[in-house]
């Protein structure tokens, strides 16, 4: 690490344990002073002794770049140019009537579906629903190597003997892990990251595996793969439930924003709170 670099983090640090009022100066530009509290702000607590060096530095760089920017905005801009108070000003009114009327419509809005608007929705909309990874619907269980008549147990898994998932499931809870909810998709990349599945090519592998049996150390996993979708493919309706519930959500809140200002524009009415002249 620089000297440099040691030196901004250390200043870091310092505010982070011993806060001043102001704090160091850590860059000066034009008279407009950086300090050590400023960047403290922007460091998580968790962070390493690097991140908070990285961090430290691309902060300081945009805060000076953005500083020399203020300063030739001074010198070429004429105060006409410079004066953006009406700009912030609308800015404000705009984001303040935007809130108030997205927080009113969410009030206001009916979030309740029935099965058939949701499929209704998902059927006419299928091309908005693809697959960004391989999903699959699968049990797994992670047994330890010298499990009593493992053999055995191996041999009924394979032969689709559902009698001894109860077995299976009492082993890996003891000494391992296990996955028995065969009903619902999951992606295969998070699986994969809960048993020892190497391979190239998801898709060939999952044509052609679907009862699967590894070794891995102390363990081996009893697999079964009861059905899968491949990326690029219309995505299953039970993965997309919420997602539609949000879109549908959004297309009322958006026709209930239209209702609710023409609501408030004639109660102000009616109420002689507003006029025209």
């Amino acid at each position: 690490m620089s000297s440099k670099l040691t030196f901004i983090f250390l200043f870091v640090v310092v505010a982070a344990c011993a806060p001043q009022p102001k704090g160091r100066v850590l860059a000066d530009a034009y008279g407009n002073k950086l300090y050590d509290t400023d960047l403290a702000k922007i460091i998580p607590d968790d962070a390493t002794i690097e991140d908070s060096v990285f961090l430290a530095k691309e902060y300081i760089d945009v805060w000076l770049s953005k500083q020399i920017l203020l300063n030739k905005a001074d010198e070429i801009l004429t105060a006409e140019e410079r004066d953006k108070s009406k700009q912030i000003e609308q800015y404000r009114i705009d984001l303040l009537t935007y809130e108030v009327l997205n927080k009113l419509a969410w009030q206001a809005a009916d979030t309740s579906y029935t099965e058939d608007e949701l499929q209704a929705y998902y059927a006419e909309h299928s091309d908005e629903f693809e697959l960004s990874q391989n999903i699959i619907k699968i049990i797994f269980y992670k047994i330890p190597s010298n499990a009593a008549n493992i053999n055995m147990l191996w041999s009924n898994f394979r032969a689709k003997d559902e009698s001894i998932y109860g077995t299976l499931k009492e082993l890996s809870i003891e000494n391992g892990n296990y996955y028995d909810d065969k009903d619902n998709w999951v992606f295969f990349e998070d699986i994969l990251k809960e048993i020892p599945i190497n391979t190239y090519n998801q898709e060939h592998y999952l044509n052609n595996n679907k009862i699967i049996r590894l070794a891995e150390g102390e363990f081996e996993y009893f697999i079964r793969i009861f059905d899968f979708k491949i990326r690029s493919t219309t995505s299953p309706f039970s993965m997309e439930v919420e997602n539609i519930k949000q879109i549908l959500n959004m297309k009322r809140q958006q026709k209930e924003v239209k209702n609710i200002e023409t609501k408030m524009l004639g109660e102000a009415y009616s109420n002689k709170e507003i006029k025209i002249f």
